[in-house]
């Protein structure tokens, strides 16, 4: 007797995609995480995963983080088991996603419960844009869409985008947008070596072929606990000499390699916002260096 093929129905079915996937890299976040995490538990929009990546933290992340897992499903925490650094682990969140659509969630950042739904809704309808945010703001502050630097950018020309983008020197508010992540895994930029700007190269990859968008509804409350809050952010990100007169000297080739093919006018326009960008980070980088001398006294 010919033995029976064993049943296809014995076969465990394919886990489960959700709809959008939000990445936490955290290093000793135990003060702010139990408010961050509640915040992103009230979403409206429920199908989603949350990966965290815990840095190797030796506070209390752990034990949070594995508490809010043994309580919902959709949360994956990993920890690591040596610090990786900042940008390796926003990095990491991102490439162990799978939902369509993505965002990074910092240790110390909230948002409005309508935030996903809002901004989900908007990409579903709009497909030539990349990313959709909410009014951003600090914890101590107000919404301001050009400093906070997350006004819409809807320009139809790439070049007009890109000097938009350069009008003022802000927070990158759009770097914790809800993006298509297909998208934002294919810039370059990501992997790529970290300096003052960085993450403004980022958002200017995606900006060549996509469109940005700030929603009216909603609300992100970024907190003041990152090194781009601190009067090291220069020291923490030099490399070189070159950056003790030029801190954006990076950010300043990477934005011109990507405007090589614009209008010689847009390239002269955005050099000149560039080099305005140096100037005002080099009285920055001089008055933080004036008062820590001073503290030293």
């Amino acid at each position: 007797m010919t033995a029976s093929p064993p049943s296809m129905s014995a076969q465990p079915p394919p886990p489960r995609v959700p709809r959008v996937s939000i990445g936490m890299p955290v290093y000793n976040g135990a003060v702010t995480l139990r408010s961050v995490l509640d915040s992103l538990f009230a979403q409206t929009f429920e199908d989603f995963e949350l990966i965290v990546s815990d840095n190797a933290s030796d506070d209390e992340t752990e034990e949070i983080c594995r508490e809010y897992a043994a309580r919902d499903a959709r949360v994956r925490y990993v920890r690591q088991p040596r610090n990786l650094g900042a940008a390796a682990n926003f990095g990491f969140v991102l490439r162990e996603a799978r939902g369509e659509y993505f965002m990074w969630a910092a240790a110390d950042d909230t948002r409005s419960s309508d935030y996903v739904a809002v901004n989900l809704e908007f990409l579903e309808s709009h497909p030539d844009y990349v990313a959709s945010t909410s009014p951003v703001r600090f914890a101590d502050g107000l919404p301001d869409g050009r400093a906070m630097g997350d006004a819409s950018l809807d320009q139809t020309r790439p070049e007009a985008r890109f000097l938009a983008f350069f009008d003022i020197w802000h927070a990158n508010g759009r770097y914790y947008s809800l993006f298509r992540r297909e998208s934002l895994v294919a810039v370059a930029s990501i992997s790529g070596p970290q300096y003052l700007g960085s993450d403004w190269t980022i958002i200017l990859e995606l900006l060549r072929d996509w469109r940005f968008h700030r929603s009216d509804a909603g609300e992100v409350v970024l907190g003041r606990g990152g090194i781009s809050n601190s009067a090291d952010v220069f020291r923490a990100h030099r490399s070189s000499r070159v950056e003790l007169l030029l801190p954006f000297w990076k950010l300043t080739w990477a934005t011109m390699h990507f405007a090589e093919d614009m209008p010689l006018r847009a390239r002269a326009q955005l050099l000149g916002r560039l080099a305005h960008r140096n100037y005002q980070a080099l009285v920055a980088q001089s008055k933080h260096a004036v008062h820590r001398c001073r503290g030293r006294r």
